[in-house]
């Protein structure tokens, strides 16, 4: 049986290499994983099955040090963006067999318009994906409270953004407090998906503690932003039971989970200003309904004391009449009776007069005056004969005197 020494296999390997791929050539793929020692870049790719994201090709890359220059000028501010785990990319590679080291591709150039339309593909796949499933704005039908304590915070500690978060929030001119819980993620890269679904599912699970949750990174390019139209993040998102702000970056375009989130806002201070303002606007409101009911007291009041001043007004002047009625009556009848009672003493007066009159004409003295006299025994008037005895004492009254008398003869 005939065998191959390894070499002998690596020589033949390399000469058909270097037959078929004289020229360099246009991959496209995408970056599993990135690794820069001393100005070299050294990279692995991998392709997956579209439907079972299987891994179907795996191969090494390099970028050597002038090729690393060459790149990174060409680049630019896209360069740390597009060399990042998860990126497709299109690149032109010199394929390399070395008896040792294998198969290498020698990566010389880097087309970006095929990551930027790669990035925009994926980004319409999510949107259409989204849409179709009806969760573009199922996260806008939540409600804020209007009152916004308790936060939860998906972000990366080491974020300035973060920090610009905190001074604006905890530091408001109005003195309102915030509860915050931050989650630490990544907000960049290939572990964005698992780190931001991760922490969302934490905080689902007791998302009764929360009044929001809060997504922030605070500014970057397209490209670095583009991890945030991830389909299976915008999906939990839309789906989430509770409101959630995102404030991610400055572009103008939205990234897709701008377009599910309750409240997309650009950046970090704007989220926290958006939630002091949310408290400000209901104490506003509390200050005005204070305000108002003031108001309708205040008026309230004053229609109570001038109904109760016209109604005392009312009572005085009724009062004043029912006194001069009853003083006019009172009059009227102390009139009336001071008439009655005049006429009655004038009458009475006029019977006295007669009495006296009649008493006058009557009055012993007077009768006496004319030759009358008057006789008692024993105290009584002597009227019959029949009661006076023979040597009885009698007492005779005439005008000027009285004497005593013996009985000496009845006739």
């Amino acid at each position: 049986m005939e065998a191959y020494k390894l070499k002998e296999v690596h020589d033949y390997i390399k000469q058909v290499i270097s037959l078929n791929f004289e020229e360099s050539i246009w991959i496209d793929a995408e970056i599993s994983q990135v690794k820069e020692v001393r100005g070299q870049v050294y990279l692995e790719f991998i392709e997956k099955n579209e439907n079972s994201h299987q891994i179907t090709a795996k191969a090494q890359g390099v970028i050597w040090y002038k090729s690393q220059l060459f790149i990174s000028k060409k680049l630019g501010e896209l360069y740390d963006s597009i060399l990042q785990d998860g990126r497709q990319i299109r690149f032109k590679a010199k394929i390399e067999f070395h008896e040792v080291y294998g198969l290498k591709l020698n990566i010389l150039d880097i087309e970006p318009s095929f990551t930027l339309g790669m990035v925009e593909i994926n980004r319409q796949k999510t949107i259409a994906k989204l849409k179709k499933e009806g969760l573009l704005y199922k996260n806008r039908n939540t409600s804020l409270p209007i009152v916004i304590k308790n936060i939860a915070i998906i972000s990366s500690a080491k974020a300035a953004g973060l920090q610009d978060f905190y001074e604006h929030l905890n530091n408001n001119t109005y003195g309102y407090e915030f509860q915050t819980v931050l989650f630490d993620s990544s907000m960049q890269g290939s572990n964005v998906e698992r780190d931001i679904t991760k922490n969302l599912n934490i905080i689902k699970e007791d998302f009764s503690k929360y009044d929001c949750v809060v997504i922030i990174r605070g500014g970057g390019s397209k490209m670095d932003l583009s991890y945030f139209d991830n389909y299976n993040i915008c999906a939990i998102v839309a789906k989430f039971p509770i409101p959630i702000l995102t404030g991610i970056g400055h572009d103008i375009d939205q990234n897709v989970i701008e377009m599910v989130t309750h409240s997309p806002l650009k950046t970090p201070t704007a989220v926290a200003d958006f939630l002091v303002e949310n408290n400000l606007d209901f104490e506003m409101q509390i200050n005005q309904l204070y305000q108002s009911i003031f108001e309708k007291v205040k008026l309230s009041i004053v229609k109570q004391k001038n109904e109760l001043d016209y109604i005392s007004n009312y009572i005085s002047t009724k009062t004043i009449l029912i006194m001069s009625e009853c003083n006019n009556k009172i009059d009227n009848k102390y009139n009336d009776i001071k008439n009655k009672f005049s006429n009655i003493f004038t009458k009475e007066y006029t019977k006295i007069n007669e009495i006296k009159s009649i008493a006058n004409y009557s009055d012993p003295i007077r009768i006496l005056s004319k030759g009358y006299s008057v006789t008692t025994i024993d105290g009584k008037v002597l009227k019959s004969i029949k009661n006076i005895s023979k040597n009885a004492i009698i007492k005779t009254t005439i005008v000027d005197g009285v004497f005593e008398s013996i009985v000496k003869e009845i006739k």
